[in-house]
């Protein structure tokens, strides 16, 4: 009886530290992947801008949207569009949470587009990632040096259609999902899914209204 016991304390114990071995290389695979993927898509959009002419370019210009492409290519709306919205987003139909995503591309569009001609060169450096216990969600963190001053950001990831996607952003620790989630909460808690889109659309032409006003200054 003893002997059997002992058997199975070390049938146990062997058991924990293969099963402990294959997470922490499961873990060390999905930092690692989640890091290569981001690395190639900060290249693919370096390029676009190291090889463009960036002096006054429209929105619709043929660089922005090949921007565009590449930047929604490792950034999931769908995930982004969930969090920001939360709870909420269930009660949205499938024809109101693709107007949602589309309305809200358009918006950041308008709102960050106009600062591509401040590129200068900047660069993005990976210093370390980090993972869930599941091995399912990666936080990886940079800093991008902007005259002189180190700023750090991290791409919160997750795998969506079998390759690694960013879900969230924090710039300085801020997160981008949870600044535009208590925006939207106010939002909804007042109104309804189509108040909500029409007033991303809203906002998305007042901001290039307000744009095209200080162009011409």
């Amino acid at each position: 009886m003893y002997k059997t016991s002992k058997k199975l304390l070390t049938y146990v114990i062997c058991s924990l530290f293969i099963t402990m071995l294959i997470a922490n290389v499961a873990l060390a695979d999905a930092k690692k992947d989640a890091s290569d993927a981001l690395q190639h898509a900060v290249d693919g959009i370096s390029h676009t801008l190291n090889n463009s002419n960036l002096k006054n370019l429209s929105e619709d210009s043929a660089v922005v949207s090949e921007l565009e492409k590449k930047i929604l290519d490792i950034f999931s709306m769908e995930q982004f569009s969930m969090r920001t919205v939360g709870k909420k987003w269930k009660s949205f139909s499938p024809s109101q949470k693709t107007a949602f995503k589309d309305a809200f591309v358009k918006l950041l569009k308008a709102t960050y587009f106009k600062h591509i001609s401040e590129y200068n060169g900047q660069t993005l450096t990976i210093v370390g990632a980090r993972t869930n216990k599941k091995g399912s969600k990666v936080e990886v963190r940079t800093v991008v040096t902007i005259e002189e001053k180190e700023i750090p950001i991290s791409y919160r990831m997750l795998v969506e259609s079998k390759k690694w996607m960013v879900y969230d952003v924090l710039v300085e620790g801020v997160s981008m999902v949870k600044n535009y989630r208590t925006q939207f909460k106010e939002l909804l808690r007042k109104g309804s899914p189509d108040d909500l889109i029409r007033k991303l659309q809203e906002k998305a032409v007042r901001v290039r209204q307000k744009q095209a006003a200080a162009d011409k200054q």
